[in-house]
């Protein structure tokens, strides 16, 4: 595997608060089978493309937001430059 400097989220945690009290908290896993993928492992999310992982990771912002409704899923930082955890 080659480090690259990029880092990959592969879990979404969902928390519902009404105030201070958490009501809901949910975790999604990007290697969990969701839609069309099928299950992976972290190994092989890392050994993906680029183009693969943007997919894959639109495809489960979409599956997440269609579970969650009323959701907006952020993934700016679901792909980022991270040199300490991922150092070239």
């Amino acid at each position: 595997m080659a480090y690259t400097g990029m880092q990959r989220a592969s879990t979404l945690t969902i928390e519902k608060k009404v105030g201070d009290v958490t009501e809901y908290t949910h975790t999604y896993s990007i290697l969990s089978a969701f839609g069309s993928y099928s299950s992976i492992t972290l190994s092989e999310l890392a050994l993906i493309s680029v183009s693969d992982f943007q997919a894959r990771l639109a495809a489960f912002k979409t599956y997440v937001e269609s579970v969650e409704l009323g959701l907006t899923v952020d993934t700016t930082n679901a792909y980022r430059e991270n040199l300490t955890a991922c150092p070239i």
